[in-house]
């Protein structure tokens, strides 16, 4: 069976540039009624690595799709193609967005299209003129924390300090979260230039703080101690998985992540002086939040 599947895939990977080129028919074929071309195509996507496809030569169609409802297949090939299109080109429109956002919403959930949907998410959301166009439930999508691979751009692009601070502004801590505990990973130092992380410091300073965040801090601290200790294999680890890595990326992540634990630490600390100094009768009296911790007290 495992023999199979390879030479299937090694099949799919010859033909991809040809499969990848039928598109245009194969939108062609559904939109006069025949979709056996169209199932085909979305089988052979789902059966295979999906950076395999030449998805250059399809995302120029995504745009001319009609927004009428579309069957299942069109909107998983959608799914598929989104995170391998260049949404930074300034071609990329609202409408584009909107497209692939009502794919997301038609599709089933597998961990294969949580995977595809973050990470084009994460891709739009990096671009200022798409951003304010991605719908607010999409975001609900980053809550299933589906696994990204080693190789994600929108894992690198999405910790820009305009995402960052957009998410914080939806006002949904579980979303912040989610996105925190899937882009703080040792296969991406945070971008390149400073604010992302600053922004990330100040959402630890002023979202996570007190007393009744202590669990999701504690969670945000697992996940960084998880992520340096694989910086700590070394560049050999790194080649194997990520050759694109190199030891100045290792050794910024490296710092990066170790700033960020500091600030966590920082703040727990913080949260159990105040616990320390908070009566239990007063504590006992808050209700309790929508994660089952205790209501910070030092906020209103």
């Amino acid at each position: 069976m495992a023999m199979a599947q390879a030479e299937d895939q090694q099949l799919l990977h010859a033909k991809r540039k040809a499969i990848s080129g039928l598109f245009p028919y194969v939108v062609w074929q559904e939109r006069v009624g025949q979709r056996m071309m169209l199932d085909a195509l979305s089988r052979a996507a789902m059966a295979s690595n999906s950076e395999q496809f030449i998805w250059h030569r399809v995302e120029q169609y995504i745009a001319t799709l009609s927004n009428k409802p579309s069957p299942p297949p069109l909107n998983q090939v959608i799914v598929l193609v989104s995170p391998h299109v260049y949404w930074s080109d300034g071609q990329r429109n609202e409408n584009m967005v909107t497209r692939w956002a009502g794919a997301v919403s038609a599709v089933p959930f597998t961990e294969e299209v949580g995977q595809n949907v973050i990470d084009a998410l994460l891709q739009i959301a990096s671009v200022d003129l798409l951003r304010p166009h991605i719908p607010v439930g999409i975001w609900a999508w980053l809550k299933k924390r589906s696994p990204l691979p080693p190789e994600c751009t929108g894992r690198s692009e999405g910790t820009k300090e305009d995402v960052v601070r957009h998410v914080r502004e939806l006002g949904d801590i579980e979303i912040l979260k989610s996105y925190l505990l899937l882009v703080w990973s040792e296969w991406n130092p945070i971008y390149s230039k400073p604010e992302g992380l600053a922004e990330m410091q100040v959402a630890i300073r002023e979202d996570f703080s007190g007393i009744g965040m202590g669990r999701d801090r504690e969670d945000l601290i697992e996940q960084l101690d998880h992520v340096l200790g694989q910086l700590d294999r070394g560049l050999e680890y790194f080649e194997e998985h990520r050759p694109a890595l190199d030891e100045s990326d290792i050794q910024r992540a490296k710092g990066q992540y170790g700033e960020l634990k500091e600030v966590l630490l920082e703040v727990d600390r913080e949260a159990m002086t105040v616990l320390a100094r908070t009566p239990p009768s007063l504590i006992l009296s808050r209700s309790t939040d929508t994660h089952g911790h205790v209501q910070n007290p030092t906020r209103p």
